[in-house]
């Protein structure tokens, strides 16, 4: 429904703009700026958007200025831009990834091996996957890129996950690679405990947002800390053995205190939206063993039981960041039912009254697969990533939206 893609539909008026016969030293500048960040694969940022901006930048630049070019040098740039958005939106196949914005190899699969481990498979045939992804996915300061074309900006929570699974798989074998990996991750906390995806520091600044005007909605300029990615970051040190005695882990808790709304639950960054980022923050507490019956805690899986649909689902719409009533409210969806369902087991586990929600949301995701044999999100359930995966397809397990993958119970 186009009615959940936007509240406003946005309105920008474009003036002619009257040229110099030369561009001024701030532009040629710019240009030169943007050709030397373009990935060896031929993107702009990793996003095909971004890729395909920027050419349109360099093309109008080239035309009005030709005599500033070096023809062969823009050429090059423009077949590998070229390029890489024609195999991302056309050469993918029948996978998940034809026509998507951006690259998540090392994300998915890491999904996958952990889904593949938690239901029982042999720690010794997930070895090759970890170390494939060590190879190719790990940068050098001991961060994991999120997908190709985002090695120049490893990502705080795909870290984490890599190095949960890498415990989980083989901990004395990778003791050296967790340790290098986890000296990013706290290089990366920011002040106040919380986390970004990609950055350190590059939180809201109002000056920015007042000169960028009307543009500021048409492209993500800040990485500031958020609840979801802390969250993830915070499960991963639970693995470790940390808890909540350790500085850095007290410091991550005194964030999501902070950033927990009234009602009990938190706004999700990277997912849609407070079902999203609850069913991040308490697996992660119960990761680093805290008593998830504190008031706080508890009432943010109070909060999960109320809003749970008829049909044992859970669905939150994109209205929700804009629109107080639409707040816990949507058509129920299996990706936001399986992570309220982190929360709700962690909850059980920690002995709160949740069985009942817990059973009706797993006969929800049950009989939803039956409906086309496979689970598909009717509603949007991201941000920002257009993003769809195959991971865990199938009737006895479920892709939980980016933590683990749960046995149905028996």
């Amino acid at each position: 429904d186009v009615k959940e893609l936007y509240t406003k539909i946005p309105s920008i008026e474009i003036e002619d703009v009257k040229r110099d016969e030369n561009p001024s030293y701030d532009l040629e500048n710019m240009i030169e700026q943007m050709l030397g960040v373009q990935q060896s694969r031929g993107a702009f940022g990793a996003y095909t958007p971004a890729t395909l901006y920027s050419l349109l930048a360099l093309q109008d630049f080239k035309e009005n200025y030709p005599h500033k070019v070096n023809a062969t040098r823009f050429e090059e740039v423009f077949q590998k831009g070229f390029n890489y958005v024609e195999f991302m939106y056309f050469d993918q196949g029948d996978s998940s990834y034809k026509g998507v914005l951006d690259d998540g190899r090392w994300w998915d699969t890491l999904l996958v091996a952990q889904g593949l481990h938690e239901i029982g498979e042999n720690s010794s045939k997930l070895e090759p996957v970890v170390d494939y992804i060590i190879k190719y996915g790990i940068q050098p300061n001991g961060g994991l890129a999120y997908g190709w074309e985002f090695e120049y900006m490893p990502d705080t929570d795909d870290t984490g996950m890599i190095i949960s699974l890498m415990i989980a798989i083989n901990k004395e074998k990778y003791k050296d690679q967790i340790e290098k990996s986890n000296d990013f991750l706290i290089s990366m906390q920011n002040k106040g405990g919380g986390f970004g995806a990609f950055s350190k520091g590059l939180e809201e600044s109002f000056l920015v947002r007042l000169f960028a005007g009307k543009f500021i909605n048409s492209a993500e300029i800040f990485d500031p800390s958020s609840v979801d990615v802390t969250a993830h970051v915070l499960e991963a040190w639970g693995t470790m053995g940390y808890t909540v005695k350790d500085f850095h882990v007290s410091e991550a808790v005194h964030f999501l205190k902070k950033e927990q709304k009234e009602f009990g639950g938190w706004q999700g960054r990277w997912g849609v939206n407070h079902i999203y980022a609850v069913g991040a923050v308490i697996p992660a507490l119960a990761s680093i063993n805290y008593d998830l019956k504190e008031d706080w805690a508890q009432k943010s899986i109070e909060w999960l039981i109320k809003i749970q649909n008829s049909d044992g689902g859970f669905g939150e719409s994109v209205l929700s960041y804009n629109q107080e009533e639409w707040v816990g409210k949507g058509y129920s969806t299996p990706t936001q039912t399986a992570w309220a369902l982190l929360a709700l087991i962690e909850a059980e586990k920690a002995g709160l009254d949740v069985k009942d929600a817990v059973d009706r949301a797993i006969n929800f995701l049950i009989e939803d697969h039956k409906e086309l044999g496979r689970f598909l999100d009717k509603s949007s359930v991201g941000t920002c990533l257009l993003y769809t995966s195959d991971a865990a397809d199938d009737l006895l397990c479920v892709d939980l939206g980016g933590r683990r993958i749960i046995k149905k119970k028996k």
